[in-house]
């Protein structure tokens, strides 16, 4: 063990804390059974349709990507263009295992491409009304970037849109997805199963409390950089007014990132390279402050110094 700048590196293991890039955590539970238990379904519809439209709540955000390629009758020779903010050649086996069950991926488009899948990474936004002048169907994954929308005048632009609860709501599973036009209308589901009930409680929930995500996710955002700065990282995106953030990332190619990401790991903090670049990205969810970022920022300080 070394105690550093007032902070225990190297405790031992049932005494490391514990940041996610999820909000969740442990003492959430019990807020969550109170949600459940007092909210009433009735009447809950509005607020949710005015953020997911026509929608359907499924266990997860994968499940909602296989649920919305299921419409395309896709063929094991078919591809989709899958198109990314940050243009990084990586993509999440979390959307290429479930375009694997249907058909080819690729990161270019051809004249076998059936559907352009757009991935806003990390709360950053793609151009998708640029997208929109190749006449393919477009699927729209916002899983990091719930709170990102210029405008819901565009939601004719794509057929469908995916969220994932679990990186924005402090809930353990959770997938929307939503019917961007008419072309895939289907009826609104009455009759709920039981996950779907409390899905559809601790959506509307959270939803009031949007503002507050916003704002206190662009709080940290702005700390974060501050911060990391003085240590000469760079920030890797600067959000507009419209962005909100999942992660915060910053970017360096004097640090060993992989060591980065098993030193923090192993002091609790969800993190990870960003591959195909020299990125990094942090938890920076709305339930943090400003002691939270100092106690990740000073983690790495440590790293930095023991590895110059």
């Amino acid at each position: 063990m070394v105690y550093f700048n007032n902070q225990l590196i190297f405790p031992e293991p049932y005494r490391v804390p514990s940041y996610f890039i999820s909000p969740f955590s442990t003492d959430r539970l019990r807020e969550l059974e109170q949600i459940v238990s007092k909210r009433k379904i009735d009447n809950e519809s509005e607020l949710l349709d005015q953020k997911f439209g026509n929608h359907e709540f499924l266990m997860s955000a994968k499940d909602a990507i296989f649920r919305a390629l299921s419409f395309y009758n896709l063929h094991n020779e078919d591809e989709v263009y899958i198109v990314t903010t940050s243009r990084n050649k990586y993509v999440s086996s979390c959307v290429t295992s479930q375009i694997d069950r249907c058909c080819k991926w690729t990161r270019e488009i051809s004249d076998r491409t059936k559907l352009i899948f757009v991935i806003h990474e990390f709360g950053t936004l793609c151009n998708v009304e640029e997208l929109s002048k190749f006449n393919i169907p477009i699927i729209e994954d916002f899983a990091m970037s719930m709170f990102s929308q210029v405008s819901s005048k565009k939601s004719d632009l794509s057929d469908f849109k995916i969220y994932s609860l679990p990186k924005f709501f402090p809930v353990q599973f959770g997938g929307v997805l939503c019917y961007g036009n008419n072309k895939f209308q289907t009826k609104k589901i009455e009759n709920l199963l039981d996950f779907q009930k409390y899905l559809q409680k601790i959506s509307t929930h959270y939803l009031l409390q949007e503002n507050f995500i916003i704002s206190k996710r662009k709080e940290n955002y702005s700390y974060y950089k501050e911060k990391l700065t003085e240590l000469n990282l760079k920030c890797r995106f600067e959000l507009s007014e419209y962005e909100t953030p999942s992660v915060f990332m910053f970017t360096s190619k004097n640090i060993d990132l992989d060591g980065l990401k098993i030193f923090c790991q192993s002091h609790g903090i969800e993190c990870s390279k960003f591959y195909g670049e020299s990125s990094f990205f942090l938890p920076v969810h709305q339930y943090l402050d400003e002691f939270d970022i100092n106690y990740i920022v000073n983690l790495i300080k440590y790293f930095i110094n023991e590895n110059e």
